[in-house]
């Protein structure tokens, strides 16, 4: 990082550098000392494609006009060793860690693959055909393009995790623990919304089931009771969760969203949160019920299991990621 700039090399030219966004224009400066050359160019729209226009100018420019003369580096022979060490999730230390925005993390992480020709790849770095970058070990723990001037690297932190540092300096990419994993948050998140969905589907499947083959519900009051609060914890869970969904999705287009003039609905969509949280302990309490009574049909009994473990994982989900924040400002 430099002052208020920063460094970046490609073709083995420093570059001396500087991008920024606001919702109606995209900017990127480059300045390349030794050749007394700069570059400048703003777009008032981020586009419709695939790929980041203004890199991929800059990339075409610098490969055009000042192409990599140093000969190719070998591979190191521990290529297929370190592919394997480095594979795995990272995220982005450019992040919202306490506040209610830390949600974007549990679905935007980096992943670093390793590949059969002992290369990896890192599914943020593609070719202008959207295909994923292929880079072999040129260095310990440093990777380049096969075809290009993209580099990474790896070095352990203080804890011994592997940090993923690229020619981009604003930002490094840490090591995603186990809880934070976005496979297992995705997987709670979508799987719980899933039960919740099917629960409330099933309700008047199965009344209309028992109401054609003449059957009655065969519970006490106090079951019967239990039963329908839990499905209305579900409702309440599974609009909770479309919410947010509908939030991300919406304001990824208009970020107004995201201005204090949202704030009201925000705090009714923590509302329904609120209340879903407190009604995993009737969704506890209808399970304990269910496995009480000894006539209850056994896939009933699961059923009610797999909608108490979904508000366990939700409440889980929303804690973990700060879905409750007293406070809107991030």
């Amino acid at each position: 990082m430099a002052l208020g700039f920063y460094e970046q090399n490609r073709n083995g030219h420093r570059i001396i550098s500087h991008g920024g966004d606001t919702v109606y224009f995209h900017s990127d400066l480059y300045l390349i000392p030794d050749v007394q050359v700069g570059l400048f160019m703003s777009y008032n729209s981020a586009g419709k494609g695939q790929i980041d226009p203004r890199a991929a100018v800059f990339e075409k420019f610098m490969d055009r006009y000042f192409p990599d003369s140093a000969p190719p580096q070998p591979t190191l022979a521990t290529a297929a060793q370190d592919a394997k060490k480095v594979a795995g999730l990272y995220l982005s230390s450019r992040r919202s860690e306490t506040t209610i925005l830390s949600l974007v993390s549990a679905f935007e992480q980096l992943k670093v693959s390793a590949n059969s020709d002992n290369t990896i790849s890192v599914d943020w770095l593609k070719t202008f055909s959207g295909q994923p970058k292929h880079l072999r070990e040129i260095g310990p723990l440093l990777f380049q393009d096969v075809n290009g001037s993209d580099r990474v690297a790896f070095t352990p932190d203080s804890s011994g995790h592997l940090v993923l540092a690229l020619d981009f300096p604003v930002f490094i990419f840490q090591h995603v623990p186990w809880y934070k994993n976005t496979y297992l948050n995705s997987g709670v998140f979508f799987g719980s919304l899933g039960v919740f969905a099917l629960a409330l589907l099933f309700l008047p499947l199965a009344a209309g089931l028992r109401w054609h083959y003449g059957r009655k519900l065969a519970l006490s009051l106090p079951e019967r009771r239990a039963r329908l609060r839990t499905r209305l914890v579900c409702l309440i869970d599974l609009a909770f969760l479309l919410a947010w969904i509908a939030y991300g999705s919406l304001a990824e287009k208009n970020l107004s969203l995201l201005s204090d003039s949202f704030d009201p609905w925000m705090r009714v969509m923590e509302l329904l949160g609120l209340l879903g949280v407190v009604g995993t302990l009737v969704a506890l309490y209808n399970c304990v019920m269910a496995w009480g009574n000894p006539n209850r049909w056994v896939w009933s009994k699961v059923g009610e299991t797999l909608i108490a473990l979904a508000c366990l994982g939700l409440t889980w989900f929303v804690f973990q990621w700060h879905m409750l924040a007293w406070s809107l400002k991030y």
